[in-house]
């Protein structure tokens, strides 16, 4: 490990969200004498992008490697302690890669929010990846760092000042904006492949030992507007809600194996909320999330939508 060049290598760094984290990177190097690369399958763009760095950035290294080359990506993982992927689809794009790091030692993390592709790389590899002491850690982007990290603070906090578990942590979000086309592209290919019944398991990065019908009825995603007397605001179904909320329910799963489990019958949820007694923008946002949810299933769907989406990068 001592021997290999880079400390850490930014893969899929081109892209849309690739670009900022590389950005970050330059203006954030805390490590004092980190090294580290930016990679990708395009030589120019990566050029480019190291040039548009500028010399704050310090040595950068660049790496090329397609998604689908595996002695590449075998070589790529092998210079390195740590891989960081923004390259999505991730079920399209980052199944190589995360073998080939597996495979050198590499520790990982990316940003993906594709929970069934997720559920395969546990399946396949959890055992694996714990035997050798190599963590592979997806979901380290909006899906789901502020769930996940936020539910395990307050319970954190809760167990320091009170001495007790925690029963029930729920997430608000206020948003707004638009989707990336990385973002679109993940959801499209995940409903082209058939996976929309997966993605409705509220358990389905659970371990076995910790899936039962019980635990299922206790963190339902929410359907329809509803009054939270907590905070006195209207709320919808949040959209990334069937992600965030699987991500926090397998940290407190394992937790209960490994550590302390994060309270007696935990439960967590996330929603939208709105400033407002008349419930018109719950309602609104609650009806289009089920139609699009309705009409996603509807034959010809993404291929209808792919062209009016933005491109992914």
């Amino acid at each position: 490990m001592s021997e290999r060049s880079y400390d850490l290598v930014l893969y899929g760094a081109t892209g849309f969200t690739g670009r900022q984290a590389a950005h970050y990177l330059a203006t954030h190097r805390d490590v004092q004498g980190l090294r580290w690369a930016i990679a990708g399958r395009d030589t120019n763009r990566l050029e480019q992008l190291r040039q548009n760095l500028g010399e704050q950035a310090g040595p950068v290294g660049i790496l090329v490697a397609d998604s689908q080359d595996p002695e590449a990506l075998s070589q790529l993982a092998a210079s390195t302690h740590v891989v960081i992927s923004t390259a999505g689809p991730f079920a399209k794009h980052g199944e190589q890669l995360v073998q080939a790091c597996l495979q050198a030692g590499t520790d990982y993390a990316d940003i993906t929010g594709e929970t069934p592709w997720v559920r395969s790389l546990i399946d396949r590899f959890h055992e694996q990846a714990a035997a050798k002491g190599v963590r592979l850690v997806p979901f380290c982007g909006f899906d789901s760092i502020p769930s996940d990290l936020g539910a395990l603070l307050v319970v954190d906090y809760i167990r320091q000042e009170y001495g007790q578990g925690t029963r029930r942590v729920k997430g608000y979000f206020n948003a707004f904006g638009g989707f990336n086309g990385g973002t679109l592209a993940s959801l499209f290919d995940m409903i082209d492949a058939g996976q929309m019944d997966i993605l409705n398991d509220p358990l389905l990065l659970n371990p076995p030992e910790a899936r039962s019908a019980a635990e299922a009825t206790r963190n339902p995603d929410q359907a329809f507007p509803e009054l939270d007397m907590d905070f006195k605001v209207w709320t919808s179904p949040f959209f990334m809600a069937p992600v965030n909320t699987r991500v926090v329910r397998r940290s407190h799963a394992l937790a209960s194996s490994y550590q302390q489990p994060y309270g007696p019958d935990f439960r967590y949820s996330e929603c939208m909320y709105f400033d407002e007694w008349v419930p018109l923008q719950s309602t609104a946002v609650s009806a289009a999330t089920g139609l699009l949810h309705t009409v996603a299933q509807l034959p010809g769907f993404t291929q209808w939508m792919r062209p009016l989406a933005p491109s992914p990068g």
